[in-house]
């Protein structure tokens, strides 16, 4: 009987870590690591349609869908062989103002993004110690040749603990943080905004910490890179 009771703690305890490992693993599926290096920042942010690959908010249509908010710009432009009086040019880019009218969805479309996993201080927007390593590598991305004029929109975003106030608050500061790092180590202000957009958006579960880590992120938003018209 020992030996029965035994062998089924044993399969029990197998089957428990099995379960353990692919909940695990399927919230490490939500959503892909950022770039961590300036060259594959860089590669990311310089081509329209380059953006971080995977990448989809939680519950969102499947790539291809028509109304997602796509990480992907233009393949291409083909001329009409057909003169025309009126040329079809792309849309120029949106001014700020603009930009602040914009809902999320709208403006992540056609535009390169990635996210940061930049750690913060519990409930706090002091960045921690460990993340200057990954700042500075978008430091130095943001100061090359190929990103030396772009314009972002860094977007806060939280997990769910905490009030939605709280949450909308606390993303706008680390935004904010994120910012203000970038612009003191040489970054010109007006390439940078910092927008904070609580818990509402996103891209794994929040009931595992897990989940919650990627959720808890720095996204950086290419604007001055036009999207064409449908």
């Amino acid at each position: 009987m020992k030996i029965l009771q035994c062998s089924q703690q044993a399969s029990y305890g197998w089957i428990a870590g099995l379960v353990m490992g692919l909940a695990w693993s399927t919230a490490g599926l939500a959503a892909p690591p950022g770039p961590e290096t300036a060259a594959e920042i860089e590669r990311a942010l310089s081509a329209p349609g380059n953006g971080q690959p995977g990448l989809r908010l939680r519950g969102s249509p499947s790539p291809g869908s028509p109304d997602v908010g796509k990480l992907r710009g233009p393949a291409g432009i083909v001329s009409d062989p057909t003169p025309s009086p009126i040329a079809s040019d792309p849309t120029p880019s949106p001014t700020a103002d603009t930009l602040e009218r914009l809902d999320y969805s709208t403006l992540i479309r056609d535009r390169p993004k990635v996210a940061a996993l930049i750690h913060f201080d519990p409930n706090s927007a002091r960045i921690r110690s460990d993340a200057y390593k990954l700042l500075n590598e978008y430091l130095s991305a943001l100061k090359s040749t190929a990103l030396a004029d772009a314009v972002l929109i860094i977007a806060g975003h939280t997990d769910t603990v905490g009030s939605d106030e709280h949450n909308l608050l606390l993303s706008q500061q680390r935004a904010q943080a994120v910012r203000d790092y970038l612009v003191e180590h040489g970054i010109a202000p007006n390439r940078l905004s910092a927008r904070g957009y609580g818990e509402d958006y996103p891209v794994a579960s929040n009931t595992t910490e897990a989940g919650r880590e990627l959720n808890r992120r720095s996204e950086f938003i290419r604007v001055d890179t036009p999207t064409t018209k449908p």
